[in-house]
């Protein structure tokens, strides 16, 4: 299954960024990265990336993430993950990821908790 973002500007301000599909090595990768860029530059920075959808994740996405979380703590936001699936999870728990990551069991977890903080 090809890997798409989806994105959905909530009410609180708060971005909900959905992701699908497989996120391997390779220019769809690329996509996250000009989303949190584009999201970024319009002064969006708090982002919680729905996750429920995507089936597999290798290291190049699991780079692609720990970067575009850096992006946006650089930009004084904050980026939390939701709604990982069982398979997801345990490649985090491998890997040390949820450690270092805001890791939400789901959307509406993570969105609450991004809610709470000053946009500014």
């Amino acid at each position: 299954m090809p890997f798409t973002t989806e994105r959905n500007v909530l009410a609180s301000g708060v971005v909900v960024l959905r992701l699908t599909g497989t996120m391997t090595m390779g220019a769809q990768l690329q996509q996250l990265e000009w989303d949190i860029a584009e999201l970024l530059k319009n002064s969006q920075k708090r982002i919680a990336v729905d996750m429920a959808a995507i089936t597999y994740l290798d290291s190049s996405a699991i780079g692609a993430i720990v970067g575009a979380s850096g992006s946006v703590r650089t930009a004084g936001g904050q980026l939390r993950l939701a709604a990982v699936t069982d398979r997801v999870k345990t490649i985090f728990k491998m890997t040390g990821l949820e450690r270092v990551l805001g890791v939400d069991a789901t959307v509406d977890e993570a969105v609450a908790k991004l809610a709470a903080v000053d946009p500014s």
